[in-house]
C-alpha cells in the first residue's frame, strides 16, 4: 500500500513542478526578446545618426558631422557595423584637417572616436584597436609645434559644445530602472501571480499589483529611451 500510495504522489509532484518551469521558461524567453529589443532600438538610432553625420559630411560642415558621428557610437551595440564607419568617417576628418593644418579639428575628430568607444565599455572595452589608433594619433598631433600644442590644450579643457552629445544621465537612470523593474515585474507576476497544479490559476489580488508595476516600470523604459 504504501509503495503505490508513493507512486500515487511522485506523479503529482512531477505534475506541481511543471508551471514552475514553465514560468522560468516564459522568463527566459522573455528575457531575451526584451535584449534583442534593445539592440533593434540601438541599432536604428545609431544608424540614423549615421545617415545624418554623412549629410553633414558631405557638405564638409565637418563639427555637425562629427556630432553625430559621435553620437552614433555612443549607441554602439555588438555587430552594429555603423559604428566603425562612424569611427572611420572620424579618422577621414582628422586626416582632411591634419593634411590642411587645422590640427585643432583633428584633435576633435580623434578624440570623439577614443571617447565614444570608452564610454561604451562594460565588462570589456569595445574598439581597442580604434583606441590604440587613436593614442599615437594625438601624440602626434600634439608634438606638431607648440601651436598645435596650445590649441590641443585648450579643446581638451573646454570642447566645442557640437562636438559632444553624450546620453543625458537622469534619463539614462530612468531607462535602466524601467528596463530592469520592468522584467522584474513581469518574472514576479508571473511566478507570485499563478497558482501551482495542474491548471494555472491567477491569484486576482498579486495579478493586479504586479501588472500595474509591469505598466509603470514598461512606461519608465520607453520615455527614459526617448529621452535619453
Amino acid at each position: 500500500m504504501s509503495q503505490m500510495g508513493s507512486a500515487v504522489k511522485n506523479p503529482g509532484n512531477r505534475l506541481s513542478k511543471r508551471p514552475f518551469t514553465r514560468v522560468i521558461s516564459a522568463a527566459i524567453g522573455l528575457i531575451l526578446v526584451v535584449l534583442a529589443l534593445v539592440w533593434t532600438r540601438a541599432f536604428f538610432v545609431s544608424m540614423h545618426a549615421y545617415q545624418e553625420g554623412e549629410e553633414y559630411f558631405k557638405k564638409h560642415q565637418h563639427i555637425k558631422a562629427i556630432t553625430f558621428f559621435d553620437r552614433s557610437i555612443h549607441w554602439y551595440t555588438p555587430f552594429n557595423p555603423y559604428v566603425h564607419k562612424s569611427a572611420q568617417r572620424l579618422w577621414e576628418i582628422c586626416t582632411r584637417a591634419e593634411q590642411q593644418g587645422d590640427i585643432q579639428l583633428a584633435l576633435i575628430a580623434t578624440r570623439t572616436i577614443r571617447r565614444g568607444f570608452l564610454a561604451a565599455r562594460s565588462f570589456y572595452t569595445p574598439g581597442r584597436d580604434w583606441i590604440d589608433r587613436c593614442d599615437a594619433k594625438i601624440a602626434s598631433l600634439m608634438d606638431q609645434g607648440s601651436k598645435a600644442r596650445r590649441l590641443s590644450d585648450a579643446a581638451a579643457v573646454s570642447s566645442p559644445p557640437q562636438a559632444s552629445s553624450e546620453p543625458d544621465v537622469f534619463w539614462t537612470l530612468i531607462l535602466e530602472v524601467g528596463f530592469l523593474g520592468w522584467i522584474g515585474s513581469v518574472i514576479a507576476f508571473l511566478m507570485l501571480s499563478l497558482t501551482g497544479g495542474q491548471t494555472a490559476r491567477l491569484r486576482s489580488g498579486a495579478a493586479i499589483f504586479w501588472g500595474i508595476m509591469v505598466i509603470i516600470f514598461y512606461a519608465m523604459w520607453i520615455v527614459g529611451m526617448i529621452q535619453a
